[in-house]
């Protein structure tokens, strides 16, 4: 099964979800984000799609989580 964008998603684990709420959450913290501002929900979604994409490394993961959370914050 696919996305809307035609990348396969392969179903997330309860202990993968799990993983990627630590991640997420690292990465929240490193963008300075709140878990109230706008800009949270899209980078709990971008966690996911990092993920679907490829990337299992949690720094690689983390890393490119806060780019993009710092990149929502500027726009």
């Amino acid at each position: 099964m696919g996305n809307l964008h035609g990348v396969p998603c392969d179903p997330i684990y309860p202990d993968e979800l799990e993983r990627l709420k630590i991640i997420y959450e690292t990465a929240r913290y490193g963008a300075c984000l709140s878990r109230h501002d706008p800009a949270a929900e899209r980078l709990a979604a971008l966690a996911i799609h990092f993920y679907q994409l490829g990337i299992r490394d949690d720094d690689a993961l983390t890393r490119r989580i806060i780019e993009a959370g710092r990149s929502l914050r500027q726009s």
